[in-house]
């Protein structure tokens, strides 16, 4: 909502999101000829003639902000609390916080008169709070020091989970590989934010505080507000509500290979372009108006606390207008470019860029690896680079047994024991059955 209760308790959220858990890696190309590989790019071809994939799943966690231990510390009861001296001095615009998980239940892939067909099912949950620079500086310097000026503090909340089916094809045409899926989606959750100023400044002439207030969310299944002191959040696991009914979507996602004679393979492809279309309970939350206040220390509001009140003066001059309202929302899709080089027979080198469009910012990442074939076993190690997170070292490995293979992934080994000090963790296992 827009006021100043819920500009302090997103800092809660961020926490417990981040103690919670992007999302397509390189593992996958890792994966080229089996049903796994085409979920990155559905023109990678299948070598097999039929292709089962069970319990594909992955999680992450990421930021391009400081990490859990870059800005809180623990107080005598072993609880977190943000701690002003360790915030930057000189903080960025914004910083995000996100958090997916995928669920590919059951996918099936046949290859049969020169074109391979693709089925399957999968469930998709994930959220990104984006906080200001502004709001970091605030809470570290208090208001004093930016008498007369104006911060955005407004945060921004976003989320989305979905199911969908798709039904898919590839066709190989000399050394080139072309694939589209079709999809339809079905949201279970959403909740977007479509404004979010929130204009903090300290007057001059009595020290009082002003809070210039422009701000809107839209929710359905996520979120529902009757007071400051009523709001429900509902923030589902794997479920199948709507399905087939509500809440509609459809996307597609494009890919293409290329085999460049015997050791290389370039690939290609846009994944996710869509929408959905929100119309199960669709509420939209506004809030706008300019007001002040005297007396109110912001910065007593912080610190060594798990708990933050604010004077009830305050929240009740904030009006919330609330209404139903269908609305749509994009997809957050994915481009991806890599390349498989082999260096000798079961020795690979591999590299993967990936731009991700989520929740209104715009993502890049790269990452190198190497996967030597030892045995039943496909071994390797990754190197990944994205903003501000300039060294995640991930552990690659694959199980091959006959018809049967299991992976397991994650682009950052360290964030899987250390998510606290880790700006990124992510995981990715599955198996797979291929005859």
């Amino acid at each position: 909502m827009g006021n100043l209760k819920s500009v302090f308790l997103v800092w809660k959220a961020i926490f417990l999101l981040a103690v919670a858990g992007t999302s397509q890696d390189i593992s996958q190309l890792h994966l080229k000829g089996t049903l796994p590989g085409t979920f990155l790019n559905p023109g990678m071809p299948l070598s097999k003639n039929w292709n089962i994939s069970l319990a594909n799943y992955s999680v992450s966690l990421g930021t391009d902000g400081p990490s859990i231990d870059g800005i809180t510390s623990k107080n005598a009861a072993g609880q977190r609390y943000i701690d002003v001296k360790k915030l930057p001095s000189n903080p960025q615009e914004y910083y995000n916080v996100n958090l997916e998980t995928s669920v590919h239940t059951l996918d099936l892939g046949i290859r049969a008169w020169g074109v391979g067909i693709l089925a399957g099912h999968r469930f998709f949950s994930g959220g990104n709070i984006r906080y200001t620079g502004s709001l970091l500086e605030l809470a570290a310097k208090g208001n004093a020091a930016f008498i007369g000026q104006q911060l955005q503090i407004g945060p921004s909340l976003d989320a989305t989970a979905y199911n969908e089916v798709y039904l898919g094809a590839q066709k190989t045409i000399n050394n080139f590989t072309l694939g589209v899926r079709a999809k339809l989606i079905y949201g279970t959750a959403s909740l977007v934010t479509e404004e979010s100023d929130i204009l903090f400044t300290t007057k001059q002439e009595y020290y009082q505080l002003e809070l210039k207030n422009n701000y809107l969310l839209r929710s359905s299944g996520l979120l529902r507000y009757n007071d400051f002191d009523d709001i429900t959040v509902n923030l589902p696991g794997f479920t199948f509500d709507n399905f087939f009914y509500n809440n509609r979507g459809i996307a597609v996602d494009l890919g293409a290979s290329f085999k460049a004679g015997d050791k290389l393979t370039f690939s290609a492809s846009a994944l996710d372009l869509g929408s959905i279309k929100w119309d199960f309970f669709p509420r939209k939350y506004s809030s706008t108006g300019t007001f002040t206040y005297d007396g109110l220390d912001i910065i007593k509001y912080l610190g060594d606390t798990t708990q933050i009140s604010v004077a009830d003066t305050i929240l009740e001059e904030f009006k919330v207008l609330s209404g139903q309202q269908p609305y749509k929302t994009l997809l957050n899709n994915t481009f991806t470019v890599g390349a498989v080089y082999e260096i000798s027979p079961g020795w690979t080198a591999n590299g993967l860029y990936l731009l991700r469009n989520e929740y209104g910012s715009r993502k890049h990442y790269l990452t190198l690896s190497t996967v030597k074939k030892i045995s039943v076993f496909d071994l390797g190690i990754q190197y990944s680079v994205s903003k501000n997170n300039y060294f995640s070292l991930g552990f690659y490995t694959r199980l091959n047994a006959g018809f049967f293979s299991g992976f397991f992934s994650t682009d950052n080994i360290f964030g899987v024991f250390s998510p606290f000090r880790s700006k990124s963790a992510n995981l990715r296992l599955g198996a797979s059955l291929q005859f």
